[in-house]
């Protein structure tokens, strides 16, 4: 019998294949465990993390409620090499070991792939819900394409709920706090019959927002989220089976935006902005909201077969969301820029796995079927003041106040008094791009544990893809009624004609002003103007991995892996047939485990490289003479990287713990030319190199009852600039406006739990050292007013618990 089988229960090694992949490399749990041993089930097969050879760091549920993380976006700063942009609440954008999308398109996916309970979360605009009775989350660095049943090129972060058991558990949670937060959380778990199990539970969470708007005198920057999720389980003798549902509604005002030009029309780029944390919030955009509104449905069978335990997961999820939001930061008519998209999207999934043990090889095998169809609306809105302003700065024209004062004068010099009154400015304009996309994703994937002795494990796995995807474009005429509405009054009176017949302007003149006032200025493909233009594509993939692990000692393993990762290609969602090709990683890994069990000590470290082929991203492309709003484009580009994976644990005794983690990584460009035509071939990618947590948790015996405190560090490097990034001013940690600098966050708990453990209180406070950063975004330089998202303050809230 091998050391792995040695230190597992029996009822586990037939499972323990599929775990045994996930986690081995560098493992962190906040959870304040009763034993030194966390068991993960990342690779579909239950098993201790210091026993599986891929970088993985674990948080329990319970650690994260106490230090009040209410989704992922919570979570980055405590997890090194992961980074999540919340800045809008229903486009966030997922990095791990540098490698993610800004895009929030529906043509793209993340090549972070995020799971609940196995499921695939699909786009990242339904991947953002907040955590409902969560048992643990696992963030599995690397490549994690043979045991998910969606690609997952950069990694997966697994999130894990609690399952029904057969027993009565009832508790609560409640916190107020500043900024008028209102946290409330509730479970009631029951059995209904001896074989079946019902589990409820709700969270939501509230508050009125940290930043007011001088424009409206609202307050932005709120929460107002709320989620129930149920599940019912059935246990016979051998056999189970889980249904749940969740369902989560999240309604918010618009990302608030501050200016980088004081709310004053500057083209003159970086080196003139300031500070924007001293300027006043002045958003003028209607609507200005965020929302989505989500259900998922999950069945989940396992059951044993003569040979192995069949598993099938069979799962719809369906949402809808909208984000709107004001692109300029001031409520100047000269710059009024706005953005919003209006997304649906529902995916059904269904996978077999099969798990089981044949003589010295534990292994894991399965096939998917995944199929997803979404819809988009994407809009620009502008009035023809501001167009004015943009089309000016291009093209050194301002049609609107040029028609409207040469209406005017016409008019007076006619004695017209119907062109007297004529004025073409401050009238809406809109724009839009219809995007409808179906994709279906078939795979067959494996993973074996040969056991060659009691010492050494190798690993196989591989997986073959099959992605098709269909997508439409179509782009309208703009949308501006008051504009035309004038327009045809103005053709009524022949006003175009007569400009040239009194010599105003030439044929040719008159010929292009006319034209600017019909035409659009954003969208304006003109093959999918009059009707949709469709494209189709599919790919093909076989994605192996390989591992070798040796135990040193029964409580010290070393192993290296090689494995490689894929992400199918896909269509650019405003660029109409921009298409880029698949996705390729190569990842090679070496690392050491263990545990020093007489000191309560246990670590873990790796080093990796790898090389991406084809990276995709998202850029914004600066505003040119022919496209006066900067547009966004999907680029590709390789990539590599070095990097080591640091974690360490200490329990020092029955009171205190400590954990600390930390990634040090260096990422380049191998190869890639920037849309502004800067080759940035061997220059940083952006990734910080370095990012760090540590954590400090202590319980012990007070006033008739047992004292909590917890406290959590993270920190991330400031970006690493390149010649294309530090031209644009999205990357400048050494300016005034600190966009990319370092960031830290502290969050913390002290609590009192009575000796019964049916109530106790808390303080809870996140982000303790009230820190705040930006990112930029360069959309609003259109009309000369760049712009930054800004992180939250520091909230503090009183807690009450209470359980049966």
């Amino acid at each position: 019998m091998s050391l792995i089988q040695q230190r597992l229960p029996q009822r586990l090694c037939a499972s323990a294949v599929s775990v045994a992949l996930a986690s081995m490399a560098a493992t962190t749990s906040f959870a304040q465990e009763t034993e030194q041993v966390v068991v993960v089930t990342a690779q579909s097969r239950s098993q201790q993390i210091q026993n599986v050879p891929i970088a993985v760091q674990t948080m329990s549920g319970a650690a994260l409620k106490d230090i009040g993380v209410a989704n992922l976006g919570d979570v980055d700063a405590f997890v090194p090499g992961l980074s999540i942009d919340t800045s809008q609440s229903v486009r966030p954008s997922v990095y791990l070991r540098g490698v993610g999308t800004q895009d929030f398109g529906i043509g793209t996916d993340s090549p972070v792939g995020i799971y609940t309970d196995g499921v695939y979360t699909g786009k990242n605009g339904g991947s953002l819900l907040n955590f409902n009775d969560v048992k643990r989350i696992e963030v599995l660095k690397g490549p994690q394409g043979t045991l998910f049943g969606r690609n997952a090129a950069a990694g997966a972060i697994s999130i894990v709920t609690n399952d029904p058991v057969n027993r009565v558990e009832a508790n609560g949670l409640v916190r107020i706090g500043s900024h008028g937060t209102r946290h409330a959380e509730a479970l009631y778990n029951t059995p209904l019959t001896d074989s079946l199990s019902l589990r409820i539970s709700a969270v939501t969470q509230q508050d009125d927002g940290w930043a007011r708007n001088a424009y409206n005198g609202k307050r932005m920057g709120d929460d107002g989220d709320r989620g129930v999720r149920a599940a019912v389980r059935w246990q016979g003798d051998d056999s189970a089976a889980t249904l749940s549902w969740e369902h989560e509604v999240m309604r918010a005002s618009g990302p608030p935006v501050f200016s980088l030009t004081n709310n004053k029309i500057n083209y003159g780029g970086p080196a003139t902005w300031t500070n924007p944390l001293n300027t006043q919030l002045n958003n003028d955009a209607e609507p200005d909201m965020q929302g989505r509104t989500f259900d998922g449905v999950t069945l989940r069978i396992e059951t044993p077969l003569s040979f192995a335990t069949l598993t099938s997961t069979t799962a719809y999820r369906h949402y809808n969301a909208q984000n709107w939001q004001d692109n300029d930061a001031g409520a100047n008519a000269a710059t009024a820029l706005s953005t919003g998209i209006v997304e649906s999207n529902a995916t059904w999934q269904q996978e077999f796995k099969l798990s089981g043990e044949t003589g010295k090889i534990n292994w894991v095998s399965g096939v998917s079927a995944y199929r997803e169809r979404a819809a988009s609306v994407q809009s620009v809105s502008a009035t023809t003041t501001s167009l004015d302003t943009i089309i000016n700065h291009s093209a050194g024209l301002s049609p609107y106040a040029t028609l409207t004062a040469l209406a005017q004068g016409l008019g007076k010099a006619t004695g017209n008094g119907a062109l007297q009154g004529v004025n073409l400015l401050g009238q809406s304009w809109s724009e839009y791009m219809h995007d409808k996309g179906e994709y279906r994703a078939y795979a067959v994937y494996g993973d074996a544990i040969w056991h060659v002795s009691d010492s050494s494990n190798l690993t196989l796995g591989g997986r073959y893809t099959h992605d098709q995807k269909s997508f439409s474009w179509y782009n309208p005429s703009r949308t501006a009624s008051g504009l035309d509405t004038t327009l045809a009054a103005l053709n009524q009176a022949n006003f175009f004609p007569s400009l040239v017949a009194a010599r105003l302007l030439t044929a040719t003149q008159a010929a292009t002003l006319k034209a600017v006032t019909t035409s659009n200025i954003q969208f304006t493909n003109p093959g999918s103007a009059k009707a949709p233009f469709s494209a189709d594509k599919s790919w093909n993939n076989f994605s192996p991995r390989v591992v070798l692990d040796h135990h040193l000692t029964p409580d010290h393993m070393a192993y290296v892996s090689w494995s490689k990762g894929y992400q199918s290609g896909g269509f650019d969602a405003v660029g109409v047939n921009g298409q880029y090709d698949k996705e390729l990683v190569t990842n090679l890994e070496a690392g050491l485990k263990g545990s020093v069990n007489s000191l309560g000590l246990s670590y873990g470290a790796s080093v990796f490289r790898y090389k991406y082929t084809n990276l995709q991203s998202l850029t914004l492309v600066p505003a040119s003479a022919t496209s006066g709003i900067p547009v966004y484009q999907i680029v590709n580009s390789d990539q590599k990287a070095t990097g080591v994976d640091l974690e360490g644990q200490w329990k020092l005794n029955r009171i205190w713990r400590l954990n600390g983690s930390l990634e040090y990584l260096d990422q380049t460009y191998d190869h890639y030319v920037a849309p502004t035509g800067v080759s940035l071939d061997g220059q940083p990618a952006g990734a910080p190199y370095l990012s760090a947590s540590a954590g400090v948790a202590a319980k012990w015996p007070v006033a008739d009852g047992k004292a909590d405190v917890n406290l959590m560090y993270g920190y991330q490097g400031k970006k690493r600039c390149n010649a294309d990034t530090s031209a644009t001013g999205n990357c400048l940690p050494d300016s005034v406006v600190g966009a990319g600098k370092a960031r830290e966050r502290v969050d913390a708990r002290v609590g009192w739990t009575a000796a019964s453990g049916r109530w106790g209180v808390g303080l809870v406070v996140s982000n303790l050292t009230n820190k705040q950063y930006v990112s930029v975004s360069t959309l609003g330089s259109a009309v000369g007013s760049p712009y930054v998202y800004v992180s939250k303050p520091r909230v503090i809230a009183l807690e009450l618990r209470a359980q049966l």
